[in-house]
């Protein structure tokens, strides 16, 4: 055998086996890398929100609209309780709004006719006093009067005081012309005239007393006029007195009413008191039918028509469909390469053939490392994240919650299911 043939038999061995030492040597190297340094995991989960749902009202459940692990919408009926007690309290709270309405009405009319009598009061004191002002006025005038009355009882007096001057000196012109005639030393016309000066002096004396009579009696029915506008006035000064104390009394029974009756109409506190009362009745009544506040599956269904509903002990659980979700538990030491928003690729245990897309919608900021009791606060209030081996110092692990872009409709989506997780670094998308 030549020697080249030789050569060959011993080096061709030689370098498969080192081929082989080389590619084993770089695979070894690739998936060092890759477990190293490529944010991967095949620690996640399917989550999602479960929604416990429980009555805000107690009674008997009349219907049960839904049955287990059933699809429902936002809105749709599940439950419904009795509401015969419901509706009695609705109509007996629109009873109560009705005479708080009628109530108030009666109020109202209380007002106003408190305000009719004070304002009727308001004028009998204008009226009152316009009184006051005319009987002052007529006790002026009769004042007028009776001065102007003593002023001609006073007249009258000086004049018959003239007149008897002149009666006098004409009785003695006269008697005094009757002594000449009878001696013989005057004419019977000069006796004859002095004596009938004599008589029309009597007369006009005779008429000046009645004059002062007839001023004397005028006085006195001034003076008279002039009580009687002095009682007038009196009477007008306690009328007004009592006008005003009605006028006071109407304005307190005004004030009165207006505090009773508090705001008018609809605003007034009995209305919207009763209103209130009834929007609880309303409420309470809408609550007897017990819907559905997401989009989600019914799970753990474990109720039936009869069943005493209490308030805040939950019947019926949701799945909140909308809620879909990947935990991913990574590596500390693999964060470093993941930022909100990387793309990744969620592969399910269930459909391992059928990989879905998603993107990092954010990263855990606290977790609980085991064996450390309680060093982020009490169990449950950060994630508690058990390690694979107790005997090895593990990385601690991290969940990174992974939002799904899109589920084909005939993948079924199980909360607490398995899935793992790939994030693509940015020269890997």
């Amino acid at each position: 055998m030549p020697k080249v043939f030789q050569f060959a038999k011993v080096l061709i061995p030689k370098l498969i086996t080192w081929s082989l030492v080389s590619i084993a040597a770089f695979g070894a190297y690739f998936l060092y890398m890759q477990w190293t340094e490529q944010p991967w995991t095949r620690d996640g989960q399917i989550r999602a929100d479960i929604v416990k749902i429980a009555p805000q009202v107690s009674g008997n459940l009349v219907k049960v609209a839904v049955r287990d692990n059933q699809f429902v919408h936002k809105g749709d009926l599940l439950l419904e309780i009795d509401q015969s007690s419901y509706q009695l309290a609705v109509n007996k709270a629109r009873v109560a709004v009705d005479q708080a309405k009628e109530e108030v009405a009666s109020l109202e009319a209380s007002v106003r006719v408190s305000a009719a009598n004070y304002e009727e009061a308001k004028v009998s004191v204008t009226t009152a006093s316009r009184q006051i002002s005319s009987a002052e006025a007529s006790v002026q005038s009769a004042k007028a009067s009776v001065d102007q009355m003593k002023a001609g009882v006073t007249s009258a007096q000086q004049f018959i005081k003239q007149r008897k001057a002149e009666l006098s000196n004409a009785h003695s012109e006269a008697a005094r012309a009757k002594r000449l005639v009878e001696k013989k030393a005057g004419s019977v016309e000069d006796a004859e005239s002095t004596a009938a000066t004599a008589i029309a002096k009597e007369a006009q004396l005779a008429s000046a007393e009645a004059g002062l009579i007839q001023a004397q009696a005028s006085q006195t029915q001034s003076e008279a006029a002039l009580n009687e506008a002095h009682v007038n006035l009196l009477l007008a000064k306690d009328g007004l007195s009592e006008s005003k104390a009605a006028e006071t009394s109407a304005k307190a029974s005004l004030d009165q009413a207006k505090a009773n009756l508090g705001m008018s109409g609809d605003e007034n506190v009995r209305v919207r008191t009763a209103m209130v009362s009834l929007a609880q009745a309303e409420l309470d009544l809408s609550r007897t039918k017990i819907l559905a506040p997401c989009n989600g599956y019914i799970s753990n269904l474990s109720v039936d028509e009869g069943t005493y509903a209490v308030v805040g002990q939950p019947l019926i659980i949701i799945v909140d469909s909308d809620t879909f979700r990947v935990h991913a538990y990574f590596q500390e030491t693999k964060l470093r390469h993941i930022e909100d928003g990387d793309s990744a690729v969620i592969t399910l245990m269930s459909h391992p053939d059928r990989p879905l897309k998603g993107f990092v919608e954010n990263i855990g900021n606290a977790v609980n490392p085991p064996n450390i009791a309680n060093t982020e606060g009490q169990p449950g209030e950060v994630p508690q994240i058990q390690p694979t081996f107790d005997w090895v110092r593990l990385p601690q692990r991290v969940p990174v919650r992974i939002r799904l872009s899109e589920v084909p409709d005939d993948i079924q989506l199980i909360s607490g299911t398995t899935a793992s997780v790939a994030v693509l670094l940015p020269d890997k998308e």
